[in-house]
């Protein structure tokens, strides 16, 4: 059974609930209204906003995205001990790997699609250390 745990934690992530607030910051925190991301880039950008350096003290993470579809490409982000940096591209090692299309990423991250329904149907795929996935909600917020 104990196989099965982090398999647990990465779709309890990977709800809608979680991505929605995993990637956007609060309007309180930014004065402005949320706009959902219709981008790759959007979702990114706020994520960046987001990120809780508090949470991150003491976490060494690289994450890769790799988009396919006109909206794709790739994309990384390393956490390092509560400093985060973001880009487009590959990242060596990576702790975890998230593999869709960049419209599902955009999707997942407004909460139009459920992260469980995707990883059942083959929509989301995700390699490495699966375990790891479940950050993204604690440091994105």
């Amino acid at each position: 059974m104990r196989p099965f745990v982090p398999l647990l934690l990465v779709l309890l992530a990977l709800s809608p609930e979680a991505f929605s607030r995993g990637v956007r910051p609060s309007p309180a925190s930014t004065g402005q209204s949320q706009q959902p991301a219709a981008s790759p880039q959007d979702v990114f950008d706020q994520m960046q906003h987001s990120f809780r350096a508090d949470r991150a003290k003491g976490q060494h993470l690289r994450f890769q995205f790799n988009f396919a579809d006109p909206q794709g490409g790739k994309w990384w982000i390393e956490v390092n001990n509560g400093a985060c940096a973001m880009g487009r591209g590959t990242i060596a090692h990576p702790d975890v790997s998230f593999s869709c299309t960049g419209d599902d990423w955009v999707r997942l991250s407004n909460g139009t699609l459920s992260g469980i329904r995707a990883f059942f149907t083959g929509r989301l795929r995700i390699s490495g250390r699966q375990y790891y996935a479940h950050e993204l909600d604690e440091l994105f917020p």
